[in-house]
This record gives C-alpha cells, structure tokens and sequence, in this order.
C-alpha cells in the first residue's frame, strides 16, 4: 500500500450511521469516469483541471479533426446518454486495456454498476486532439459527467471531470489512457463548498500537499472529515475504502503525502461534513518517473 496521508486523531469519533449516504455512495468516483473512456471530455468549470501537462505523444490540434472522427465521438455521447450498454460497449475493442489495468469484461462491470446507481445522468464530449497512424487515430478528450443518486435521505449529486487519451482502430477503442480526473459528490441542503489544492502529478518518492478548503466560515457548525489516498487497481475500481471520520479542528483538511517509490496512479479523495451537508471530491494524482531520474537510467 501506497498510504501516506494521515487521518487526524481525534477523542472524537462520530458514528457513521449518522452519515448513511456515505457507505451508500461510496468513493469510487473513478468509476463514473470509467463510462466515458470512449468519449474522454473535461468541461471548462470551476473544478476543471488546467495544469495537466500531455505527455510525450504529440498530437494535432483538434481544428483540423476530419469529419467522420467527429461524428464517431458524437455518437458515443448519444449512446452513454440513452444507457444503450451493448451499443457502447461495441466501441471496444474486445482487446481493450486501458492504462489502469481494465479489460472490456472489467469495464463493462464497472458501467453496469454505475448506471444502476445513478439517474439523469449526462456525457459531453470535446475533441482537444488528434494524430492519424497506420492504425488509426489517436484522440485526446475532455469529459463531463453529471448525474444524479436518489436515496432515502435525499438527493446525491455527482459532477466528474477527465482528461483521457483513446488509441483508436476502425471504430473500436484499443486502449485507453486516463491523464487526469477529478470528480465530486455533495449531498444535503447545504453541503459544504471547498477548494481543493493538489498537483496533478509528482516524482516518485516525492511529497506532495493535499490541502480542501472551505470557502464559508465554520461559525459554531463543526466539521468532520478525513482524507484517503489508494493505490488505482482493478480490486479499488470496485471496493468502497473504509471510513472513520474524525473532528477536525480548522476549516478544511491539510496533509502531506509522499508519493509512491515507482511510477503509479493513486486515487487521493477527502469527505467533509456539516450539519447542512456532505461533499466527497477525488482526484488521481499520477506519479511519474523525475526527469534527472531518466536521464540518468540511460547512462
């Protein structure tokens, strides 16, 4: 395990049953993002995630993108929308991998599951880039997903963002690449509002903050929460993490985590609560090789 960020002690130790909609709602919020590994968009909005730098591959700006690319992407939205899983699911390849380790059967599981929970949901697509290759195409998207979980106490609202590189072949999707993602759940009449601090990548083995503000004062409302970070695995895509709330004792949550030692994604998420509400937002921090480490290796 990859843990380093600490949950705060506290005499305090609430129980959760206060708090249902947590263990029904979980902290999988990848797994909405998994629903649109054939679209990819992230939406341009107060908690999208500007600072991503692409990686190696160069790709062409998405103006010049031909038609029949544009109209392919287009109906993959229309698809998620209606919930037509056969339909989808015929985007990919049946040698589909994606970068975290899923295969088609993994990723057809992961959608099945998020659709039963979630009503109204909505996909939206933008085209960022694109290259042609001998197979191909490959495409760099952004995706936006809302949607909603109705539960006895009340209605969950989810809002997901990712950033994600397809390898197309004909009109199936080999493999997919997740280069960020950050998604959020709230809950209640008046959940708590936050910003949240963290790179979207650090070396191995470096620390790094992990700082979610709340924007309103506290008052006399205490505010209990706790922050995880996992490890991204097939087994986490589907397991809800434990969660020990703890009173906190200033108007957010503020840790210092130190990366894995070798390159890894992590799922890095926090859970805040008040009497108006509940707001869980989740981040994938990529841990990446320096680049003083890799020029050295070729040495």
């Amino acid at each position: 395990m990859y843990n380093s960020i600490h949950i705060l002690h506290s005499s305090h130790r609430p129980s959760l049953d206060r708090y249902r909609p947590l263990r029904q709602v979980g902290l999988r919020l990848s797994a909405a993002c998994l629903c649109s590994l054939s679209i990819g968009l992230w939406p341009q909005q107060a908690f999208a995630d500007e600072s991503v730098a692409p990686d190696s591959t160069q790709v062409a700006p998405s103006t010049a993108a031909p038609a029949v690319l544009i109209d392919k992407l287009a109906e993959v939205d229309s698809v998620a929308n209606q919930q037509d899983l056969s339909t989808l699911m015929g985007f990919y390849s049946p040698d589909f991998i994606s970068g975290d380790g899923l295969n088609r059967k993994a990723l057809q599981q992961v959608i099945t599951a998020f659709w039963q929970d979630y009503q109204d949901l909505s996909y939206a697509t933008e085209l960022v880039a694109w290259e042609k290759n001998a197979q191909g195409y490959v495409v760099e998207t952004k995706t936006t997903i809302t949607g909603t979980q109705t539960l006895d106490q009340g209605a969950v609202k989810l809002q997901s963002t990712l950033h994600s590189r397809q390898h197309w072949v004909g009109d199936q999707i080999t493999k997919q690449d997740i280069l960020a993602e950050r998604s959020q759940l709230t809950s209640g009449q008046k959940p708590p509002k936050v910003q949240v601090n963290l790179p979207a990548e650090v070396g191995v083995g470096e620390k790094f903050e992990f700082d979610v503000i709340v924007d309103e004062p506290l008052g006399n409302n205490p505010l209990l929460g706790l922050a995880i970070e996992e490890p991204i695995t097939i087994n986490n895509y589907l397991k809800q993490p434990q969660l020990k709330l703890e009173l906190l004792p200033a108007g957010g949550l503020f840790k210092v985590g130190t990366a894995a030692k070798k390159p890894t994604s992590e799922w890095v998420s926090a859970v805040l609560v008040q009497d108006g509400g509940i707001t869980i937002v989740s981040q994938r921090l990529n841990v990446v090789l320096q680049k003083k480490q890799v020029g050295q290796s070729r040495k």
